[in-house]
């Protein structure tokens, strides 16, 4: 008995020294959502649907994050993170899309073989920033879902509702920032950002490890954020590149200033995918590429499309309760297809019930216009959603 007290005495003394320290957090998210146009029939028409909601507000996820004093202002750091679904416990990678007859239960379709699909990552910091190294997450899904450019901070895009005879995420900035398009996560990545005052910069590049060619499949990302008395500003780029040297573009910029307790935000989001458009299938192991045309009735990969997302909302915190409105107009162009136009109105409130439990409801209405070959189609050029649910922090 001695000699264990002993050994975890030396033990604990070690740690401090290296100030090691780690932490185990997650979130779990879900619940219950009725849409007046929610799934597709054979034949085309749109139904309601009431169904349990995973990853309502936010992916339900756990991880593992770390630091070790290195000594001198040097850190290392480490961070692994999964997603899964609440409703039937599996990993996120694990998860397909189901057919068109249902609502898709999230906006990409992942493989198997992927442990920690979110983040698996290793790095150094100092005062210098931090660089790290591995599958990261790109700067325009930073600055949106840390609620700089979007006033709902990328919450709702994990499921999709029916809209004009297609399957768009409720929160229309997921239809530029999602897994499907790869502007979400990058594998082999290095990264930097660094703060210095009110300004934070960050870089990064990924690679496709294809022989032979370093840019088939590599992308480059920039980002630049100042904060100042009350107000943010941000902006970012990002540049896919195939194996035939077309490439992908995403931009977002925005930012929010607070007036009196209001937080108010706008933004906007930019994904131009060129015609024929087709990403090295090694810079992504776990997901499967959907090209944005898919968002068009009607449209072709072998054309250029363009998603543009424009955002204003405001924010208010009233004691206990978290109160957000949010107005989204989401333009999907193509050609003569330059019509595809869909605008949504989002309510959200939280509930705190204590610093790690949250209650939440939610309404939106998503309306598209211009969309002759949807009427044609039978479908509803509308669609009406309500959400409750609960999400529990660790």
């Amino acid at each position: 008995m001695k000699r264990t007290l002993v050994a975890l005495a030396a033990m604990a003394s070690l740690g401090a020294m290296a100030e090691t320290s780690m932490t185990i957090y997650g979130v779990i998210d879900g619940g219950l959502r009725q849409d007046s146009n929610a799934a597709k029939t054979s034949a085309g028409a749109t139904q309601s649907q009431s169904q349990f909601l995973n990853g309502t507000l936010n992916t339900s996820r756990f991880g593992f994050k770390g630091t070790k004093d290195l000594q001198s202002g040097l850190k290392a750091n480490f961070k692994l993170e999964s997603g899964f679904t609440e409703g039937n416990g599996q990993d996120a990678g694990n998860v397909v899309n189901p057919a068109v007859t249902t609502v898709p239960q999230t906006a990409s379709t992942y493989s198997k073989n992927t442990l920690f699909d979110r983040t698996a990552s290793a790095g150094l910091q100092g005062s210098w920033g931090a660089i790290d190294l591995g599958r990261v997450t790109a700067f325009a899904y930073d600055l949106n879902a840390g609620y700089v450019n979007d006033p709902l901070g990328l919450e709702m895009t994990n499921n999709n509702h029916y809209v004009a005879a297609k399957a768009f995420n409720i929160n229309p900035q997921g239809l530029a920032i999602q897994s499907s398009f790869f502007t979400v996560r990058r594998d082999n990545s290095f990264k930097y950002t660094g703060t210095f005052g009110g300004l934070s910069v960050g870089a990064a590049y990924s690679l496709a490890n294809v022989a032979g060619s370093q840019s088939a499949g590599s992308s480059m990302q920039a980002m630049a954020k100042y904060s100042g008395n009350g107000f943010t500003l941000a902006a970012s780029t990002d540049s896919l590149q195939d194996a035939n040297s077309l490439k992908q573009t995403l931009s977002t910029f925005g930012g929010n200033v607070t007036v009196s307790g209001f937080k108010i935000t706008a933004g906007g989001t930019q994904l131009s995918t060129p015609a024929g458009f087709a990403p090295v299938a090694s810079s992504f192991t776990s997901n499967s590429y959907s090209n944005p045309s898919g968002f068009i009735v009607g449209g072709s990969s072998a054309a250029q499309t363009k998603i543009n997302v424009a955002d204003i909302g405001v924010a208010y915190q009233m004691g206990l309760f978290n109160i957000v409105g949010g107005y989204y107009n989401a333009q999907i162009q193509q050609g003569a297809l330059a019509n595809n136009t869909v605008n949504t109105l989002i309510v959200r409130v939280r509930y705190a019930l204590d610093p790690s439990t949250d209650l939440y409801v939610e309404a939106d209405n998503s309306k598209a216009t211009g969309l002759v070959e949807a009427k044609a189609a039978g479908a509803s050029l509308s669609d009406t959603g309500f959400t409750a649910g609960l999400q529990y922090r660790f």
